[in-house]
């Protein structure tokens, strides 16, 4: 399996780069690239289903970024001859690549404390995005993403069951007409714990590959779907805090709140989008995925 040249990626970014290793696989790659002083991180666009204006679109949020916002993003560095985006071949096949400034710092734990530290992170992200990036997006609509990840699941054996909990239990939900008055703005899109870092208190955000414009809470429901999964106390704990952190920052409307259930849900449907789009299952683990699905959607929340 061909990775990634040390050596042309020193010639492409006129740097002596050290060391590069596979951080994360799967359909998107991560690398960590090394110089003699500083870390970065080399992403590798998945070979379908991510454009080059929509990755133009993220690099361009990440740079209208500001400074002085309280939270920090992960930068794309740009190559010798000033470019962002680059091709890179793996296994000979050309896919899309950035490199990124690494964001430096310890991981959150699944703690209260912690959960109210990303919330207040999270409300200060969203104050801080840029109101507009003047161009077409995809809009985060929760009806649309339930309609897709129908479609997408229906070509996979033993889905019908579950088809018919996200069509009774979740779309109800988003086809009411208050949640097209939710207050929506552009979203991290996958804002969740492991995809920060916390230094001397301040918390950065990198992976902003599925940012987009749509209701903000679908950035808390994402994240509360992350830390919420193990169930009982220790995930009302977790989840309260993160609304608590957040509210710090940025009040929620009444009806933000009485969203929340839904939205946890979305985050999971969103993920069964994400596999049958995406990843290559076997019937076992297809069978694992939709059992743990039907059990969270097809319960109440009540963070």
């Amino acid at each position: 399996m061909v990775e990634p040249d040390l050596a042309s990626l020193s010639q492409r970014y006129a740097s002596r780069f050290t060391a590069i290793e596979l951080v994360v696989g799967g359909v998107n790659r991560t690398y960590r690239v090394r110089d003699a002083e500083n870390v970065f991180y080399l992403r590798l666009y998945r070979s379908i289903g991510r454009s080059v204006p929509e990755i133009d679109l993220e690099i361009r949020l990440l740079m209208l970024f500001p400074d002085d916002a309280g939270v920090e993003v992960a930068r794309p560095v740009a190559t010798a001859d000033g470019r962002f985006l680059v091709t890179l071949e793996r296994d000979a096949e050309p896919r899309h690549a950035c490199l990124f400034e690494a964001i430096q710092g310890r991981e959150m734990a699944n703690s209260p404390a912690d959960m109210r530290l990303f919330g207040t992170a999270l409300a200060t992200l969203h104050s801080a995005m840029p109101l507009s990036l003047d161009a077409d997006m995809r809009s985060l609509d929760p009806t649309v993403i339930c309609h897709h990840a129908i479609k997408a699941l229906g070509s996979i054996g033993g889905s019908q069951p579950l088809i018919r909990t996200i069509e009774r239990e979740c779309l109800p939900a988003f086809q009411n007409p208050g949640v097209s008055r939710l207050p929506a703005g552009l979203c991290h899109g996958d804002a969740w714990p492991g995809n920060v870092r916390v230094r001397d208190g301040k918390v950065g955000f990198f992976d902003f590959d599925d940012f987009d414009y749509g209701p903000l809470i679908i950035d808390l429901g994402t994240a509360a779907w992350h830390r919420g999964q193990e169930g009982g106390q220790a995930r009302d704990e977790v989840i309260s805090a993160l609304v608590s952190g957040y509210e710090t920052a940025r009040s929620l409307s009444a009806g933000e709140k009485a969203a929340l259930p839904p939205f946890i849900k979305l985050a999971e449907i969103r993920s069964l989008l994400f596999l049958a789009q995406y990843c290559a299952l076997t019937e076992e683990m297809w069978s694992d995925v939709f059992n743990r699905a039907h059990n969270l959607l097809s319960v109440s929340h009540n963070p």
